[in-house]
């Protein structure tokens, strides 16, 4: 019988509750995300419009306290690297789940959200109002500092494989990210980040596998541009104001999920967006239809800009 449905489980579930709440100082809101980078750093954009309208304080249950250091916006969180401790760390508080999407494994698909997601989060918080559809992170001098390798360079990632919910169709192809690299890296230092697995970029620093979630924001941070995927280094990219090029494809459209100040290259394939995570019968022909002279021609484009305040999209709840 599993913890939470035990008896004994659920006799102290009141006790280690309150217990909780005092351990929190009694905070106004207590939130949760789903459990990827990118999802629990939106829930950014929910602390940040709840604090300009209210004093009260937040507390946040995460598997990636790093994202919210130094975070003014959130007051609380309730992490502990073993599972079992951090269950009972949240047991009994009234935590609101953020999240955007369900699930449908017999189609392996996400359920399509009708706006924006941050909208969507916004709104299971109840924010109302006027309010801004982006993600924060908050770095040091000495983090940002250290995130300085070059002169001038340019962030890639070239595979998400390795995100803890991998879908095939948010991948572009690795010998076209790799022409991309080749081109770019004759001007400026190109440095991949993600995972050791990810397909290696020859003339990149290689730096897979070697950074920190907020070493990885430092190094975005004075980056003149993020080129890589749908997925939690494009949201961390936007919370250090850093441009991107986005390759979308079709399973889901940039006014979904993506950011204005991005160049998002996405295909309007009949079947798009379809929110499928891996099959396709159609070949992901909309990844084929991007081109590596579409991403260099849109990397040069937001390289013109570096420098420049990144547009937000407002929008009135």
């Amino acid at each position: 019988m599993a913890e939470g449905t035990s008896i004994p489980g659920k006799l102290a579930a009141p006790l280690f509750g309150l217990a909780n709440r005092v351990r929190l100082g009694f905070p106004g809101y207590y939130f949760q995300g789903t459990g990827g980078i990118g999802d629990d750093l939106m829930c950014t954009t929910v602390f940040r419009e709840l604090k300009k309208r209210s004093s009260r304080r937040i507390a946040m249950a995460t598997q990636h306290p790093d994202l919210f250091e130094k975070n003014p916006d959130v007051d609380h969180l309730i992490f502990h690297p073993h599972s079992r401790t951090a269950r009972w760390l949240r047991k009994g508080l009234p935590l609101k789940r953020l999240g955007y999407a369900e699930y449908d494994p017999v189609r392996d698909a996400d359920e399509p959200p009708a706006e924006n997601v941050l909208i969507k989060l916004l709104r299971l918080a109840r924010v109302t109002g006027d309010v801004e559809l982006r993600p924060y992170v908050f770095l040091t001098e000495k983090e940002l500092t250290a995130g300085k390798l070059a002169r001038e360079q340019i962030v890639m990632q070239s595979s998400g494989m390795s995100a803890p919910y991998p879908m095939r169709n948010k991948e572009w192809y690795p010998d076209r990210f790799q022409t991309v690299c080749a081109e770019l890296s004759a001007d400026v230092q190109i440095i991949q980040i993600g995972s050791v697995k990810d397909p290696k970029l020859e003339s990149a620093l290689d730096l897979r596998g070697k950074t920190s979630l907020r070493q990885s924001a430092a190094l975005l941070a004075n980056s003149l541009v993020f080129i890589g995927l749908v997925g939690g280094l494009m949201h961390l990219a936007r919370a250090v104001d850093c441009r991107s090029v986005i390759v979308y494809g079709g399973r889901e459209k940039p006014t979904q999920t993506g950011y204005v100040a991005n160049k998002n290259l996405y295909s309007q394939v009949r079947c798009a967006p379809c929110w499928l995570r891996n099959p396709c019968d159609f070949d992901r022909k909309c990844m084929d239809m991007i081109t590596t002279d579409q991403v260099v021609a849109a990397a040069a484009e937001q390289i013109s800009k570096y420098g420049t305040l990144l547009e937000v999209q407002t929008a009135q709840l």
